[in-house]
């Protein structure tokens, strides 16, 4: 009995640690499946937003250049073959102002079209009410700054900007041979129009637009921040330098405005100091995987419970199982096997001596005087003998032997590999211990016991257990005939 109840236990051992071992990869699999699913959605948005700010990037590098288009043909035709502006010919400035408003209406965005001279100042302009007015670019306001033909993009704040609104201004200049300035055409584009076109674009809530110039000035932004607009935000981290090449790349970093980490794809025009930069926010992108690893963790948790439940109502039901057994096959008072299942054990041990050619032998006890502990001390004082003897024989006899009580006061001990010599031996180590054996009577007093024991072995002659019991039953006859607490070999 205890062999199986063990090997089921081992078994259910087994079950529970290969399914704690296979949750437990499955846990691991699922962790490295949802990590790799997040690094493609980033993966694929960093390309998306690196492909949308390029996308951007040349739709108002469009406006950028048209613009650069438009001053060039102007400067062609009021400074024709780089010579000095023909400000005194009749009618220049009225021709020049008419000119000047036609070419500020044949690019979406501008907001005037100004002609300077070597001084800067305003010599005609499409609102004339410029006329007069020095321009505050760079070059302007410090006259030790190189001036160059090439494209000039600066921001120009409320306070500076002639027109008292913020104005991104494009210019090109016409130098002589020393580098001096000869005269210049500006344009300006209102930053209203940058932000409305921004504002275009559909994004998340928690999505950004951006353009900054080369000196990480925010000139527009969607959503807005009107408090941000013309004032230099520190770069995210990780956004890259182009330079005066063209280029795009993408990043992840934290805004500087609010703290938000987003993924940012930005990019830049040849030679134009602007930059779009689209950020959509790592978190937003985040939302439906984190719903997907949501529902597949709690699926897998309920998987992992479910499990648990029937691993439990298995363990349960092997624990029924074992303990219907062991009320089935055990003596309710001691704890040792019943005689049923006793003498199905003893049969399979003599198959199994005669199959192997090895001795088996039989002890058959029983407590002497049995009755008058029962009739002068009381039948649960006859119990606590019958339990107290049980002990002992555990404890003598060793996890080799099969001991089972056959009724009453009567027990056998079944002796695997035990000839009769040896059985004996064993039989009077057993007898000498039960003599020092006490149980509690009735009146509180401890009692001693002795036993009287048969002992027979397996003989070839033998046809089942039925004989060996009959002569180890015969020798415990004789070994109460011959005075009790002895031991009799049959």
């Amino acid at each position: 009995m205890q062999g199986r109840t063990g090997a089921a236990g081992i078994r259910s051992g087994i079950l529970q640690a290969a399914m704690a071992l296979g949750f437990l990869a499955g846990a691991v699999w699922l962790g490295m499946d949802l990590h790799a699913s997040q690094q493609r959605i980033i993966a694929e948005k960093r390309d998306l937003v690196q492909q949308k700010s390029q996308f951007m990037s040349q739709w108002f590098g469009t406006t950028i250049l048209s613009t650069d288009y438009v001053l060039r043909d102007i400067l062609g035709r009021v400074v024709p073959a780089g010579t000095a502006p023909q400000t005194a010919a009749p009618g220049w400035q009225e021709q020049t102002i008419r000119l000047l408003g036609e070419k500020s209406q044949s690019v979406e965005g501008l907001d005037g079209i100004s002609f300077y001279g070597a001084d800067c100042v305003f010599m005609a302009a499409a609102n004339p009410k410029l006329i007069g007015f020095r321009s505050n670019q760079s070059f302007c306001r410090d006259r030790a700054e190189p001036v160059s033909s090439d494209t000039y993009i600066q921001y120009m704040p409320v306070e500076r900007s002639a027109t008292h609104r913020p104005v991104l201004l494009v210019s090109r200049n016409i130098v002589d041979g020393d580098g001096r300035l000869v005269a210049g055409a500006l344009a300006a584009i209102d930053l209203s129009f940058a932000q409305n076109w921004l504002e275009e674009f559909p994004i998340g809530r928690n999505d950004v637009l951006a353009v900054v110039d080369g000196n990480d000035t925010l000139l527009a932004r969607s959503p807005l921040l009107p408090g941000a607009i013309g004032s230099r935000a520190p770069a995210p981290a990780g956004q890259p330098s182009f330079g005066e090449t063209r280029g795009s790349a993408s990043f992840i970093a934290r805004s500087p405005f609010d703290g938000r980490e987003r993924v940012f794809g930005i990019s830049k025009i040849e030679k134009i100091p602007l930059l779009v930069l689209v950020g959509l926010d790592r978190e937003d992108l985040l939302a439906d995987w984190r719903h997907r690893a949501l529902q597949m963790g709690l699926g897998y948790l309920a998987l992992l419970l479910l499990a648990f439940a029937l691993l439990r109502s298995h363990r349960t039901a092997l624990r029924q199982r074992a303990e219907m057994h062991r009320l089935a096959v055990t003596d309710p008072l001691t704890g040792v096997f019943n005689r049923r299942h006793l003498l199905d054990t003893a049969a399979e041990e003599v198959v199994q001596a005669w199959r192997q050619g090895t001795p088996l032998s039989v002890l058959l006890l029983d407590i002497d005087h049995f009755k008058k502990v029962n009739d002068a001390w009381g039948h649960a004082a006859g119990d606590r003998a019958i339990c107290r003897l049980t002990e002992e024989m555990t404890v003598q006899m060793g996890p080799g032997a099969t001991i089972g009580r056959l009724g009453g006061e009567e027990f056998a001990v079944l002796l695997p590999g035990c000839d009769p010599t040896e059985a004996a031996i064993q039989a009077q180590t057993l007898r000498h211990a039960v003599e020092q054996v006490c149980f509690e009577a009735a009146d509180g007093v401890e009692r001693s016991l002795t036993v009287s024991i048969g002992v027979a072995g397996l003989r070839p002659e033998d046809t089942g257990f039925e004989t060996v019991q009959l002569r180890a039953d015969a020798a415990l006859y004789r070994a109460k005939a011959g005075g009790r607490n002895c031991v009799v070999v049959g």
